[in-house]
């Protein structure tokens, strides 16, 4: 697994205007090379607020009983997908807002080795 990180720009289908659970998307370009997709392996979602883990427990506003989830500009849409030259990525719509736009985000997050795509669908991993 390599961790990548990096916004990339995307190719969406033709017509999409729902930017609470975007679908995977058609191609994205990254460090001047485009990336078609083949196939998408995983689906997964995580509309809670990202917790931040500090020595010290949890930060004072995580404390607070109660969760937000399923809010505006909240939670993550992930997708694994295969390229059409054969290599695995994950990456993720990010649904908070950026500034003064109010879409989010689409960031590849890691590029997995052959034979993990069946592997850990979790953030942490």
């Amino acid at each position: 697994m390599h961790f990548i990180g990096n916004e990339i720009s995307v190719e969406l289908p033709e017509g999409f205007h729902l930017e609470k659970k975007p679908p995977p998307p058609l191609a994205w370009t990254w460090a001047g090379e485009r990336f078609e997709v083949a196939e998408m392996l995983a689906e997964w979602h995580r509309y809670g607020r990202v917790e931040i883990r500090t020595q010290g427990g949890r930060p004072p506003y995580a404390q607070r009983s109660g969760r937000t989830q399923g809010s505006w500009g909240v939670g993550r849409v992930y997708y694994r997908l295969r390229t059409v030259n054969g290599r695995l990525f994950d990456l993720y719509y990010d649904r908070a807002p950026k500034g003064q736009i109010r879409s989010g985000a689409w960031v590849l997050w890691r590029e997995l080795e052959l034979g993990e795509e069946s592997g850990s669908l979790d953030e942490t991993s």
